[in-house]
């Protein structure tokens, strides 16, 4: 059985925008996703929707773009071990319990709420937030 591996938006962001201190280790990250069973990593569409407005403010893009969007989603999509689940009504009631219990965020708190809905036995993260919480981040 796999270790699943949630992976949190900063990861995508240091990698597709060319991060000039964490980008080259987003990248091992990345090429380690590449080469996993699909399903050993996951992250959720919260990620493709983030990852599009902090690429897109790094780049001056625009979210109307279609062809700015496309290369995003595609970037992702692409990656043959990773699994890209969808948000749950029950993701949004669990992360209000996270939010309180770790001091999280509305976003880190529904990222960790699927972490957990799907298994998942560390967090890829550069955010030192999910430190305080029960699964272990790694970055």
């Amino acid at each position: 059985m796999v270790e699943r591996k949630y992976v949190d938006v900063d990861v995508f962001a240091y990698w597709l925008g060319s991060h000039p201190v964490f980008g080259e280790k987003a990248y091992r990250w990345i090429k380690s996703i590449e080469r996993a069973r699909r399903g050993e990593y996951i992250t959720s569409t919260l990620t493709l929707y983030e990852l599009a407005v902090v690429i897109a403010g790094l780049k001056g893009a625009f979210l109307r773009d279609r062809d700015f969007i496309e290369t995003i989603v595609r970037a992702l999509i692409s990656l043959q071990g990773l699994e890209i689940v969808s948000l749950e009504l029950q993701d949004h009631v669990k992360a209000l319990e996270l939010m309180n219990s770790y001091r999280l965020d509305y976003e880190d708190a529904l990222h960790l709420a699927v972490a957990i809905r799907v298994n998942a036995k560390k967090i890829i993260s550069n955010d030192s937030d999910y430190d305080r919480t029960p699964i272990e981040r790694v970055f």
